[in-house]
């Protein structure tokens, strides 16, 4: 078992934090948003109700910037952070505290950046699935530590459906590695740049309406 901090916001946070306590790693502190934290897209807020862990563990709600949070993180001493789904940078002092992990809803290193569900749709990518990585301080470029491809097909499917499809590939790779990660024999496999895309923060008005239609669909309506 690890003492672990996990970060994030959004219903996939809820689901891979829930799969973590399956797990059996210590969540020593849930840390979701609040409705003033900055760069969010239209995501709901969470039916807490849904996820048992949660009344289990204790909560801190972000209201600004994650990195105003650091002494609180150093205190609890946790082996590791997961950062499941949060939109700010963390500084250097905020990564220097523990191993810091994260999940991204592409194949890195395509699709690096924000919002990649919906941006596989607007750009016609034939396939995605999602990364298990090391954070290292840039913009998903961290190490690999495992990956999974998923089934649907983004020029057809709607973002709604990439998403569940995600979290389901999510719940797989941390049964897989989790294991690895708390016992120090997880992979940490660099990143090709030679074939890195990034996507930008999205204008929904420079697209087609049929791709919009699709892909402004939760959890990006």
């Amino acid at each position: 078992m690890s003492r672990i901090i996990v970060i994030g916001g959004i219903e996939s946070t809820y689901s891979n934090a829930q799969v973590l306590h399956s797990l059996g790693e210590e969540i020593l502190l849930l840390v979701t948003r609040g409705p003033q934290s900055p760069g969010w897209e239209g995501v709901d807020m969470i039916d807490e109700s849904q996820f048992p862990f949660s009344s289990q563990v204790k909560k801190l709600t972000v209201q600004r910037n994650i990195n105003d949070h650091i002494a609180e993180f150093k205190s609890l001493k946790p082996d590791f952070i997961y950062s499941l789904g949060w939109q700010q940078v963390y500084s250097k002092e905020l990564l220097s505290i523990c191993p810091v992990i994260g999940i991204h809803e592409s194949l890195l290193p395509e699709g690096a950046g924000p919002t990649p569900i919906a941006n596989v749709i607007l750009h016609d990518v034939p396939r995605t699935g999602v990364s298990l990585f090391w954070l290292d301080g840039g913009m998903d470029t961290g190490p690999l530590i495992g990956q999974l491809c998923g089934n649907l097909d983004p020029r057809e499917a709607n973002a709604t459906d990439l998403y569940r499809e995600a979290m389901e590939l999510e719940k797989h790779l941390l049964e897989m590695y989790v294991p690895q990660i708390r016992s120090g024999r997880a992979p940490s496999i660099p990143q090709d740049f030679s074939k890195r895309t990034t996507y930008q923060k999205l204008r929904w008005e420079n697209w087609p309406s049929e791709k919009v239609a699709r892909a402004r669909v939760y959890p990006y309506a």
